[in-house]
């Protein structure tokens, strides 16, 4: 039979070329311990710290929204309570703050004669009024006056307004001005309340 030549599989071993091991002594691989724990340690130390300080921030932040919210609730809530006042602060400046400036009007009348009579020897110290208010400064000075004192209207005077003259002195009083700002001063509370409601 002519044909190709038969080829066989070589199956004789070849060794492999030794490699040489390399011995290491206790020194070294004590040393090459306690760096790889060292680093373990170290890298497992970064972890835990870099984990802490996230949930502190995590809890800072939960922190800061809470208080926000309490803020928040508590201007509101206020705005709201003094919302709700301001029919009974209106009443009370309607009603209540005429009647207390007509109680205090004789202690204060009081005190400005007491400041006036201290240039002047003896005099009879005299209040104008506007129309129709004299009977009322009169009542509001009974069994108060320490001084002799007269009460007359004075058509020049503007409503509220008070005069008083002792000698070549005179001093006014408005009392529509102290009312004046009471209220508007109350109306400044209310739009302030108003504006937090708005805005918060």
């Amino acid at each position: 039979m002519s044909g190709r030549p038969l080829t066989l599989e070589n199956f004789h071993f070849v060794p492999a070329p030794e490699i040489p091991v390399e011995v290491y002594d206790g020194e070294r691989l004590e040393a090459e311990r306690l760096e790889s724990f060292d680093k373990g340690y170290t890298s497992g130390w970064a972890d835990a710290s870099a984990a802490a300080e996230s949930a502190a921030q995590e809890r800072g932040q939960v922190l800061d929204n809470r208080l926000d919210e309490l803020a928040f609730t508590f201007h509101e809530a206020r705005a709201h309570v003094m919302r709700e006042l301001g029919p009974l602060l209106d009443a009370i400046v309607r009603t209540a703050v005429p009647r207390i400036l007509h109680d205090t009007l004789g202690a204060r009348l009081n005190e400005l004669f007491t400041e006036m009579a201290e240039d002047v020897a003896e005099a009879e110290i005299q209040i104008l009024t506007a129309p129709g208010e004299a009977e009322g400064v009169t009542t509001a000075l009974k069994d108060r006056a320490r001084f002799p004192v007269s009460v007359r209207d004075d058509d020049t005077l503007a409503p509220g307004t008070l005069q008083v003259r002792l000698g070549a002195a005179a001093r006014e009083l408005n009392l529509n001005a102290l009312e004046t700002s009471l209220t508007d001063a109350l109306e400044a509370l209310d739009t302030l309340n108003e504006e937090t409601l708005a805005h918060g």
